[in-house]
Formats: structure tokens, C-alpha cells, sequence
């Protein structure tokens, strides 16, 4: 910070006025100091400003060649595999086809198999039945013929 003029009580006019002339030179001076830092920082910042556009429009370019030639190489694959997924679909497709049909014969084989099973078990319930009734009859009349021989 610049020394300013000292303030001695002085009743003279020249005294106040080389007082304010010092002043005013101090503070020339530091503005003019101020003002060759600011240009310098402008000219640093312009500087740095137009580096980093040229390196953005260097990156820009080399992205846009990297993708061409990433382009390039996706259609160049997919065309030597092309015949390849189209084989993978079709079997693809195929497979489903045949899981379908396999469900659908499962579900048709299971249907037939549970209609087989009530057949069955409803045929063992009329055979369990009829013992049933032929055991009760049998018990009916062996309590018949005792009490036919009893009464004898």
C-alpha cells in the first residue's frame, strides 16, 4: 500500500495542495499498475481461451473420424454375420415352435392320463362297492341261516 502524505496540521495552501497532488499521483500510479495487471490477465485469458477452443475443435474432429471409423466397422461386422443371426433366428424361432407343440402335446398327454386315472379310480370305488354290498349280503345271510338252524 503507498505511503500517503502525512497529515501534519499545516495552514498553508501549498501544503494542502501538494498534499492532494501526492495523492492523486499515488493513486495514478496504482491505477496504472492495476490496469498493465488487468491487460495481462486478459491476454492470459484470451490465450488460454483460444488453446482450449483449438484443442476442443482437435478432440471434435478426432471424435468425428473415431466414429466414422467405429461406423465403419459395426456395418462391415454386421454384414459378415448377417447370414449367421439369420440362422440364429430361424433356429431360434424353430425351438420355440417345437417348446409350444411339446407343451401343447404335454398338456393334451396330461388331460388323457387324468381322464384315465378317474376312470380308473371311479372303476376300483364301484369294485369296493359291489364287495361291500356282497360282503353285507353274505353277513345278512349267514345271520339268517343261524337263526333258520337255531330255531330247528
Amino acid at each position: 500500500m503507498p505511503t500517503l502524505p502525512s497529515n501534519k496540521k499545516s495552514n498553508s495552501p501549498h501544503s494542502l495542495e501538494a498534499r492532494v497532488g501526492t495523492t492523486f499521483a499515488i493513486a495514478r500510479a496504482e491505477s496504472a499498475k492495476l490496469v498493465e495487471e488487468v491487460d495481462a490477465h486478459i491476454n492470459l485469458v484470451e490465450t488460454t481461451l483460444a488453446r482450449i477452443k483449438e484443442q476442443h475443435k482437435k478432440n471434435r474432429s478426432n471424435l468425428s473420424a473415431r466414429l466414422q471409423a467405429d461406423e465403419e466397422k459395426i456395418q462391415a461386422l454386421c454384414a459378415a454375420y448377417s447370414p449367421l443371426f439369420d440362422d440364429v433366428v430361424h433356429q431360434r424361432i424353430q425351438s420355440v415352435d417345437t417348446m409350444k407343440a411339446i407343451a401343447h402335446a404335454s398338456d393334451v398327454e396330461t388331460r388323457k392320463s387324468r381322464k384315465r386315472l378317474m376312470e380308473k379310480a371311479k372303476a376300483r370305488l364301484d369294485d369296493a362297492r359291489e364287495k361291500h354290498k356282497l360282503a353285507v349280503n353274505a353277513s345278512e345271510l349267514v345271520k339268517h341261516y343261524k337263526a333258520l338252524v337255531l330255531a330247528l
